[in-house]
């Protein structure tokens, strides 16, 4: 008898813990893209502070409130820097927001990305990490996207 009563336990739990997934919400990742790119002053010999300028999609309808974000970039396929926002902030449902982001960019990989970019000022990047939510049984959305910015 004792078997007979694990194996519904077990049953119970699996259709529980299944029920409770289904009721978890289901936020596709926002749409980063990087809008801009500006130095800060000079950093030592090895980092370069850099502020970047990313716009937010939020294709959900509902708003994502957002403790902050953790990215990396590369600049022609080269890692440039890596950092996080500072502030929290909501992206609202279905909308658009901009804000800053402060990485610190190795630099030798920012001289090489840079120089590699003087010719036609365009270069590709791609920009990924985690947005950390707030207040949400989801504790972050992974993002990787890739573009092109005005350097």
């Amino acid at each position: 008898m004792p078997r007979r009563w694990s194996g519904m336990l077990l049953v119970s739990l699996t259709l529980m813990l299944s029920a409770c997934a289904s009721l978890l919400p289901k936020l596709q990742a926002p749409q980063l893209s990087v809008v801009g790119i500006r130095l800060g002053p000079t950093g030592n010999m090895q980092q370069q502070p850099v502020q970047l300028r990313l716009h937010a999609v939020n294709p959900n309808d509902q708003a994502i409130p957002v403790r902050g974000i953790v990215c990396k970039l590369e600049i022609e396929s080269m890692p440039f820097a890596e950092g996080q926002t500072e502030q929290a902030f909501v992206l609202p449902a279905n909308g658009e927001i901009d804000f800053n982001v402060n990485v610190i960019a190795n630099l030798n990989s920012a001289l090489i990305a840079l120089v590699g970019g003087l010719g036609s000022r365009n270069v590709n990047y791609r920009v990924y990490g985690e947005v950390h939510l707030k207040g949400s049984i989801l504790h972050s959305i992974p993002f990787d996207q890739k573009g092109r910015v005005r350097l």
